[in-house]
């Protein structure tokens, strides 16, 4: 009977806690509620597991017997080939690049070639074929004693028709700076110009201008000035002669001085 009233009386107690705690908890439920909400600590009961991925099992296809058998015979073919082109002789650079040229000129057959109508052809254009002669030009040199002495030099003239007429404009444009340390002087007027040249049976007529005639050296000047000319012109074999002409017309005499160009002048008359 003591063993029956002590089990009563525990089961009384526990009922009797549950309803206090069921009543404190029914009085204070929303106060429990802001606790747990601000806690955290039902998000992290109620938090969803993540959900691992479901991994699909994929199955190799079966190959096709008959294709697996295509495959092999490829490979063989392939491996034969291999083989024939490395036992193939190999050719030498000279017919391999034979090879190459014939190829290039049966394309070279096919290409059209168009030509701008504006663009002139190259081949209308007019070729300027310049030659070269080594001419010999005079000059003059002062001795000790002051007596003047012709010099001859020899230089390379570029011409495209007339050999002479290029080669006394040289003797017109003087000396280098090499030929002027040696000492040589040109006593042509600086101002003289050749306006035509042209050679009939012999005689070389050479047209100058006005400046020919004023020579600052006087009288010795204007004998050296027609020295340099006839010696330097008659170095020509086609030229034996030369007939001094002023603006196209035939003078009596070069100056004032007495120096008489009224016919062709050899070298034995200057």
């Amino acid at each position: 009977m003591g063993k029956k009233k002590k089990a009563s009386l525990g089961c009384l107690f526990w009922i009797a806690l549950i309803l206090l705690v069921l009543v404190v908890f029914f009085f204070n439920r929303e106060r429990i509620n802001t606790v747990i909400e601000e806690t955290g600590f039902k998000d992290y009961v109620f938090k969803e597991q993540p959900q691992e991925p479901e991994v699909k099992r994929v199955e190799p296809e079966k190959e096709d017997p008959s294709t697996t058998q295509e495959k092999e015979e490829k490979e063989e073919d392939q491996q034969d080939e291999s083989i024939k082109l490395q036992d193939s002789p190999k050719k030498p650079d000279s017919e391999v690049d034979s090879d190459e040229e014939d190829e290039k000129e049966g394309d070279d057959q096919d290409v059209e070639i168009t030509v701008d109508k504006d663009t002139p052809d190259e081949a209308e254009k007019p070729l300027v074929d310049k030659r070269m002669r080594k001419s010999a030009l005079y000059f003059v040199e002062v001795n000790d004693n002051g007596t003047i002495e012709l010099k001859k030099i020899i230089r390379p003239v570029y011409y495209n028709e007339s050999p002479l007429t290029e080669t006394l404009k040289a003797l017109l444009e003087g000396l280098t700076s090499e030929e002027l340390n040696q000492g040589l002087l040109n006593l042509i007027p600086q101002n003289t110009k050749i306006q035509k040249v042209w050679v009939e049976n012999g005689t070389a007529y050479i047209d100058f201008n006005e400046a020919l005639r004023f020579n600052q050296f006087g009288k010795e000047g204007l004998q050296a000035e027609l020295q340099q000319i006839v010696y330097t012109a008659t170095e020509f074999q086609t030229v034996d002669s030369v007939q001094i002409l002023i603006n196209g017309k035939k003078r009596e005499y070069l100056s004032s001085e007495g120096i008489f160009v009224g016919k062709p002048l050899s070298r034995n008359d200057v």
